[in-house]
C-alpha cells in the first residue's frame, strides 16, 4: 500500500493520455467540466495525477497548469520525462539519430501515406508545411526556434522525435506494424488520434521509449504500489500503459484495440467527461476497481501459461 511521504494516507497514481482522452477537443484544448473538477479533486486529496502524451511539453504546459498539476510528465510518449514542479528532478531525454530517421523517411510506403511531418527537439521544430490543426495540437508556434520548412542543413543531429500527419484514410495501425518489422532496430513507432474528425498522427522516438516506462518510474519515485495505478487512454500508443497499470480505463471513443485491453470502458466519450466520471466513481470505492484489476491480471497470466504450454505449432500437424 502506498503512503504519502507526509502522512499515512494512501495514494493512487492516475496516468492520463491527453488527445482523445483527457481533452474534450484537441485542437481547441478544451476540457470537460467533470474531468477538470475530478482531476483537481484527486490532486487536492494528495493523489498523483500525471499526463503521459505524444505531445511536446510546450503544448502540454497550458493543460498541466490549468489543472494545478505538480507531478512528473511524460512527453513524446516518454522520450522526455520531467517534473516542471520540481527543479531538483533531473529530466530524462532520449534522442534519435537523424541519419537513421532520414533513412526511414525515404521509404516509399511511408512517403505515400504522409501528408506532412515535423522534426523536433525540446525547444525547436521544423515543419514541412503549414497546417493549422497540426500546429494547434503540437503548439509549434510556441517553440523558441520554429521553421515552416525542413532544412536538413540546419537540423541538430539529435531530435527527440518525428511526427507524421497521415492521410485521413491511412490504416495507421498497419503502417506502424510495417515500420516495426522493417525498422524496429532504429526506433519506436506509434500512432494516435489528434481527435474526432482529424487525421491520425504517427511518431518515431528512440529505441526503448514507451508510456509504460514513465509509469514504472513514477511508481518507484512516488513509492506507490503497482496495484494502485490507474491508466487512461484511447489510442494505439497508449497500449503499453495498459500492460503496466492495474486499472485500465478507456473512454467510449477509444479504439477497439484499447477497449479490449481496458478493465473499464466508459459509457461516456472524452467529449462527455469520461475521465472525470471514472475518477469520481473510483474515489468513492477504490478497492472495488483495484480488486477487479488484480483478478483480471491474474486471469490473463493463467491464460498465458495455458497458451504457452498447450498451444504451439508443430510441423507434424495438418
Amino acid at each position: 500500500m502506498a503512503k504519502n511521504k507526509d502522512s499515512n494516507e494512501r495514494r493512487f497514481l492516475f496516468a492520463i493520455d491527453l488527445d482523445g482522452t483527457l481533452l474534450a477537443d484537441s485542437a481547441a484544448g478544451t476540457i470537460h467540466p467533470k474531468t477538470e473538477e475530478m482531476i483537481k479533486k484527486a490532486i487536492s486529496l494528495g493523489h498523483i495525477v500525471s499526463i503521459i502524451t505524444g505531445r511536446p511539453w510546450r503544448s502540454t504546459k497550458p493543460i498541466y497548469e490549468r489543472l494545478g498539476m505538480n507531478a512528473i510528465v511524460g512527453n513524446y510518449n516518454g522520450a522526455h520525462i520531467h517534473n516542471p514542479f520540481d527543479p531538483f528532478f533531473i529530466p530524462s531525454i532520449q534522442y534519435l539519430d537523424l541519419n537513421e530517421v532520414l533513412y526511414i523517411l525515404g521509404d516509399e510506403k511511408v512517403k505515400k501515406e504522409i501528408t506532412n511531418y515535423a522534426i523536433e527537439g525540446p525547444d525547436w521544430v521544423q515543419l514541412m508545411h503549414h497546417d493549422e490543426n497540426l500546429e494547434k495540437v503540437f503548439g509549434f508556434n510556441k517553440a523558441t526556434k520554429f521553421r515552416e520548412e525542413i532544412n536538413l542543413a540546419k537540423i541538430p543531429l539529435k531530435p527527440t522525435g518525428i511526427i507524421f500527419d497521415c492521410k485521413p484514410d491511412t490504416d495507421a495501425v498497419a503502417l506502424v506494424s510495417y515500420l516495426k518489422r522493417r525498422y524496429g532496430d532504429l526506433g519506436e513507432f506509434t500512432t494516435w488520434s489528434k481527435g474526432a474528425g482529424l487525421s491520425p498522427v504517427m511518431d518515431i522516438t528512440s529505441i526503448g521509449v514507451s508510456k509504460a516506462k514513465v509509469i514504472s518510474l513514477m511508481l518507484r519515485y512516488y513509492n506507490i504500489d503497482p496495484d494502485d495505478s490507474i491508466v487512461f487512454g484511447d489510442s494505439f500508443n497508449d497500449g503499453p500503459m495498459f500492460e503496466v497499470g492495474n486499472v485500465g480505463v478507456a473512454p467510449k471513443n477509444a479504439e477497439p484495440y484499447i477497449q479490449q485491453k481496458a478493465l473499464v470502458v466508459m459509457p461516456q466519450t472524452n467529449k462527455e467527461g469520461a475521465v472525470g466520471y471514472f475518477i469520481e466513481a473510483f474515489l468513492k470505492n477504490p478497492d472495488k476497481y483495484i480488486k477487479k484489476g488484480k483478478k483480471r491480471r491474474e486471469k490473463l497470466a493463467e491464460e498465458a501459461k495455458i497458451v504457452s504450454a498447450d498451444h504451439f505449432y508443430s510441423e507434424n500437424e495438418n
